[in-house]
């Protein structure tokens, strides 16, 4: 066994992870809100500076599916005859309240066409795009999203698939096994024309948190994550910049050592979900609405705020009667393995 620099797993919740988790669906619900409609806020407008960069949550929630996927699997004794039971555990947790997401989608749809101040296209349903958002196939086909957010999930759904089929490779404890599925994760991000519409394009993202992973339950010591780490932050560093590779390191930290976090990043981060998939049609409503309602650069600043508010309560709502079941659901449901039901489960970590 690995010796181990950071605090042992299996004794005590991560409770960065909801930090985290919180803080990216907030940035990215801000973002939209502030920065959606681009005549919203003038150029100078400091809301509008605050989010403009806060499409990077997005970017934070691969970092943190990179670690607690695994990790989940990990403490929950995942193995090879259990892929099917980590896919339906997976569809169960993430698909329910995103199929009813699309279903409120369309019904603000409908209704924002009856408004006299109504100035879109009329409503029609396309009924093959929609099929295509039912197995994320829009990504594939180009098609467009009902929610501007939903690119994201097609991409984690392709995570899912990736690392139930590469998970024993990743905790190996053979080095060559490791070694081999950075390599040919990492390299497939240089593949030529590679389209954003696939993991691959994501790949630094996720290997942070995947290293992280291995790391912090003693899969590898601290001279193989460091110098996999450096790699990886060359490689985001070419590819995406400074920036990001910046904002990747400091949510690995947070993750790795941020150990009390304030309630109300807790609760921010328990409604994460609810917040990502229904911020856009209730809150990008609410700007939209204004943009034509209201002139004031003033009042139209404080509509950004109280649209993120609505936003927040709407989310609560839809994590207490929609979401919340069906992540009940997917707890429950255990995989075939030994493993599961011994000491290695103490520890709380929702994988979404």
């Amino acid at each position: 066994m690995k010796s181990n620099s950071l605090s042992a797993p299996m004794h005590r919740e991560i409770y960065s992870i909801e930090l985290l988790r919180g803080l990216a669906s907030a940035m990215v619900c801000f973002f939209h809100l502030s920065n959606g409609n681009p005549d919203f806020l003038g150029s100078g407008s400091v809301t509008k500076t605050i989010g403009r960069h806060g499409w990077a949550g997005v970017e934070i929630f691969f970092v943190i599916s990179g670690f607690v996927i695994p990790y989940a699997m990990y403490v929950k004794g995942y193995q090879m005859r259990s892929f099917w039971i980590f896919l339906k555990k997976r569809i169960i947790r993430i698909e329910p309240p995103y199929l009813v997401s699309i279903i409120l989608v369309l019904i603000l749809g409908y209704v924002s066409t009856l408004s006299p101040y109504y100035k879109g296209q009329p409503f029609n349903i396309d009924w093959l795009n929609l099929i295509g958002h039912i197995g994320y196939l829009n990504t594939f086909t180009n098609e467009p999203w009902l929610n501007p957010v939903y690119w994201s999930l097609a991409i984690e759904f392709q995570y899912y698939i990736l690392i139930a089929l590469a998970y024993r490779l990743i905790v190996s404890p053979l080095l060559l096994h490791r070694a081999s599925f950075f390599l040919l994760f990492a390299g497939l991000s240089f593949l030529p024309g590679l389209s954003n519409g696939v993991i691959f394009f994501y790949a630094p993202y996720f290997i942070g948190g995947i290293l992280l992973f291995q790391r912090f339950c003693n899969i590898t010591d601290a001279r193989e994550f460091l110098v996999l780490s450096a790699i990886n932050s060359i490689l985001l560093w070419y590819q995406q910049g400074w920036g990001l590779m910046l904002l990747v390191a400091l949510a690995l930290l947070t993750i790795a050592y941020v150990k009390k976090v304030p309630a109300i990043f807790k609760g921010l981060g328990l409604i994460s979900y609810s917040l990502y998939l229904i911020h856009v049609p209730i809150g990008g409503r609410i700007i939209n609405i204004s943009a034509t309602l209201i002139s004031s650069p003033i009042v139209r600043e404080c509509i950004v705020i109280i649209a993120f508010a609505i936003c927040i309560f709407s989310s609560w709502l839809f994590y207490k009667f929609i979401e919340k079941r069906f992540k009940r659901m997917s707890s429950n449901i255990r995989y075939d393995s030994l493993k599961e039901s011994g000491t290695l489960v103490s520890l709380k970590v929702e994988s979404r």
